[in-house]
């Protein structure tokens, strides 16, 4: 029996772009410096969920979007998010295990390393300067991968079973 892929596609597609949504959402500037990449976070979830539907290539087709969103030179987030889907689905085995805490530190290093080849691809093109709070997103990942594990998840059972 051939199982129908659509409608788990158009969940995956969906909470992509609720995740760009909740990136733009303006929020007061106090809780906005700690605000995570939910885009990466999504990205993050579905290859650890679905290796094999959502993996390298589905990452830089989300950093494309993100790129035309944010009006930032084409290709950074895609590259960025690229890299993030490869070394996901390359330690997803083991991440799985992880209880979510350890899961959150392993994660958090993963979008650390977006965050620099973010900041040095831009760096290339014009001045850039970074201070501490450009890093106070990754205890916003901290934070919230266990409540985005959990949310996802139960999407996931729902809709793409």
């Amino acid at each position: 029996m051939v199982k129908n892929d659509s409608k788990g596609t158009l969940v995956i597609v969906a909470s992509f772009a609720v995740a760009m949504l909740m990136n733009i959402l303006p929020l007061p500037e106090l809780i906005n410096v700690f605000k995570p990449d939910w885009v990466a976070l999504v990205l993050v979830y579905w290859v650890m969920a679905m290796p094999n539907r959502v993996g390298v290539l589905v990452g830089w087709l989300v950093g494309l979007f993100v790129d035309v969103l944010y009006g930032t030179l084409f290709g950074i987030h895609a590259m960025t998010f690229a890299l993030v889907a490869y070394l996901i689905q390359m330690t997803y085995h083991r991440l799985r295990l992880f209880p979510r805490w350890k899961q959150s530190i392993n994660i958090s290093v993963v979008i650390g390393i977006h965050m620099l080849l973010g900041v040095t691809l831009r760096s290339f093109v014009s001045s850039v300067s970074v201070t501490y709070v450009y890093w106070l997103p990754l205890i916003g990942v901290l934070l919230f991968w266990p409540w985005v594990f959990v949310l996802l998840r139960d999407v996931r059972r729902k809709f793409c079973q």
